[in-house]
């Protein structure tokens, strides 16, 4: 019997799967399915099998993996323990969405094997363990990577449209010079531990680094942009895997090196920035009526109540900011759902008059996109509606100005969605456009369901952040 380590595994099983979807790429669609079934059948096995031995059998194959197994090459060592375990399950379950999606609106004949790449990527950055440097001065570098790699799904068939996916960048590639000269001043506090001025720069570069990957306006690169011209599914899928990839790179400074936290101005940066952040997403959600901008604009409200919440909690309550993001991920691929379908019969075109009256036609599809994006900004009844107003009063503790801010923002979200409305549901335009397809409608009210579900009984996400809860407790 052949036993791999679970990182060995894990690059047998993605890297493979990679390549046999790119020689099954013109399938497209059927490929997307099954890989959708794939990673996603990796997530559940892996978030099941995992406590329950040491080493697992296949009960078919003479293969078993070793999850306490580590790889070792080159000084990099990759381990699976407790603490990166739900890391890995959320990146592939992140994948095996976006998969599904992409099997009812196809978006390049490239994007199920390049996004495979791109989850062991992920997944590997998650399981890095040891390197030459100490892993989180090493992980901005592999993000910047990651991102570059990302530019090709974000720019699709689409040639010239190039603005928005390279500016997704500029965050990642800007912060990674900030982590280098950390790893020096580390190793130059033993020499002199009474030297409070090597701790206190240190931790200045590890909190400027850390902002930068975190992208606060106007460090959001080109998120709006790209959200415009990309498609749906790609921006939701990598937007969701760098963010996640972020936050567990912010727990592990702040576990490794609580200087950062302690002598530089990391909470009130955050504070600001992700004011700052949430505000421009309300008020320029009202300057735009194109769906896909507009989506970008919601995202990036609720990523600055996110900010807010790390900052007003000191970055403890990560109960909070794990319940937000879960919400986060289910707003945003009902979202995509819709967005997705909108895209794919009203065409690619910036002009908004293509999509004059299209909810006539797609009424469910039209319905998850409107849905989903409002439940980025907490409204009611849809899915991130608990804990929106639940991170409103806990930044109203802290104080009630920046709730208030942060409230009037979500206003403003919700106003540019309102004119949106009115231009979906208004006079149909184009009487040639088709009608929804019975699966894209199934699909599309199936995501319905389960954001009201999320509304009405947010209990249920109660036992999988308390399991995802595991990696962000010391």
């Amino acid at each position: 019997m052949i036993v791999f380590s679970f990182p060995e595994f894990m690059t047998v099983a993605l890297l493979a799967a990679a390549l046999l979807a790119f020689l099954f790429r013109r399938w497209g669609p059927w490929t997307a399915l099954v890989t959708a079934v794939y990673t996603g059948g990796l997530a559940f096995w892996l978030g099941l099998a995992y406590p329950l031995a040491a080493t697992f059998v296949f009960p078919v194959l003479p293969v078993g993996v070793n999850f306490d197994g580590r790889f070792s090459q080159f000084d990099f060592v990759l381990h699976l323990n407790s603490a990166n375990l739900p890391v890995v399950v959320l990146t592939l379950g992140i994948a095996s969405a976006a998969f599904l999606v992409a099997a009812l609106v196809h978006p390049g004949d490239y994007f199920v094997p390049v996004s495979l790449v791109i989850v062991f990527g992920y997944s590997g950055v998650a399981l890095l363990q040891n390197a030459p440097l100490a892993p989180v001065l090493l992980i901005p570098l592999l993000l910047a990577l990651l991102s570059t790699a990302g530019v090709f799904l974000l720019q699709g068939d689409q040639l010239g449209q190039t603005g928005g996916p390279l500016r997704m960048l500029l965050g990642p590639i800007f912060a990674f010079p900030f982590f280098l000269p950390v790893a020096w001043y580390v190793e130059q506090i033993p020499l002199n531990p009474q030297n409070n001025e090597t701790f206190q720069v240190a931790g200045w570069l590890l909190a400027a680094g850390l902002l930068l990957l975190l992208a606060p306006v106007p460090m959001h690169g080109g998120q709006p942009a790209a959200a415009e011209s990309a498609p749906p599914i790609s921006m939701a899928m990598l937007t969701l895997l760098y963010q996640l990839a972020v936050l567990s790179l912010l727990y592990r400074i702040s576990g490794q090196f609580e200087f950062a936290v302690e002598l530089a101005p990391l909470s009130l940066w955050l504070t600001v920035g992700g004011l700052v952040t949430a505000a421009w997403g309300g008020i320029a959600a009202i300057g735009t009526n194109h769906p896909g901008r507009l989506w970008g604009y919601a995202m990036i409200h609720n990523w600055g109540l996110i900010l807010l919440i790390l900052a007003a909690t000191g970055m403890e309550n990560w109960t909070l900011v794990l319940f937000l993001f879960v919400l986060r991920i289910i707003s945003t691929f009902t979202a995509v759902i819709g967005l997705a379908h909108l895209r794919q019969i009203a065409g690619r075109e910036d002009t908004v008059l293509h999509l004059q009256g299209v909810g006539s036609r797609l009424p469910w599809s039209s319905t998850a996109f409107l849905l989903g994006s409002l439940g980025l900004a907490g409204f009611p009844l849809s899915a991130g509606f608990t804990g929106h107003w639940a991170a409103m009063q806990t930044v109203a503790e802290s104080d009630w100005r920046i709730a208030a801010v942060v409230l009037l923002a979500s206003g403003g979200v919700v106003l540019g969605f309102v004119r949106l409305v009115r231009l979906l549901f208004g006079p149909l335009q184009d009487r040639l456009l088709p009608q929804e397809r019975w699966i894209d409608a199934i699909v599309a009210g199936l995501a319905i369901v389960l954001s009201g579900a999320m509304a009405i009984s947010p209990q249920w996400l109660e036992a999988p952040v308390a399991w995802a809860l595991i990696a962000f407790s010391r």
